[in-house]
């Protein structure tokens, strides 16, 4: 019996450390998406939902240190009518090798699921800037850029990071806390 009390208190202290304690809330209601990130984060919502590339829209962007010089952000795009995660997979590909502003390496892609058996890509790839374009005005030669996808519903998602270190370790629980808001406020 003190073995359950230990394992439901270790439980109940995961959850709790997942969620911002100083948080904003992004709440979407077209498109049923609601979850908490820090309050120092800056939110720039997309305003006009257009659609980038086929069916893609891009809904926000998040800034952990909008002051910065350094290339920090978080965004999230939603993908209309996926039905499957490796078609999912390769739609980003080509997407990333169309990109303008610079060239675009795949380091590492890793397939894992969740506890409830949901397929999620988690994306690392490198970003070497070309002169001109918005990513020139970063003090950078190369970024990595962190992509993670995942479904729900028909519905795709990727959330696309990129944090320097001192941030990458002070924000990375709370990337990876939106993603698994999504999926539970879908439910």
């Amino acid at each position: 019996m003190n073995l359950y009390l230990i394992i439901i208190v270790f439980i109940i202290l995961f959850l709790v450390s997942t969620i911002p304690i100083n948080a904003k809330e992004y709440v979407n209601e077209k498109y049923e998406i609601k979850f908490e990130y820090p309050d120092e984060w800056e939110l720039q919502p997309n305003k006009n939902l257009s659609s980038d590339i086929k069916n893609n829209i891009s809904l926000v962007n998040l800034y952990p240190d909008p002051d910065s010089n350094n290339l920090n952000f978080l965004s999230l795009v939603i993908y209309n009518n996926v039905t499957n995660p490796d078609v999912f997979l390769n739609e980003f590909k080509k997407e990333l090798y169309i990109n303008k502003e610079a060239n675009i390496d795949v380091l590492n892609i890793k397939k894992y699921k969740n506890i409830r058996g949901q397929s999620t890509l988690l994306i690392k790839t490198i970003y070497t800037p070309i002169a001109t374009g918005s990513l020139s005005d970063f003090d950078l030669t190369s970024s990595e850029i962190m992509h993670i996808l995942f479904q729900e519903d028909g519905i795709g998602y990727k959330i696309t990071y990129s944090l320097p270190l001192d941030l990458a370790y002070k924000y990375q629980n709370d990337v990876f806390s939106i993603a698994l808001q999504i999926r539970d406020n879908k439910r």
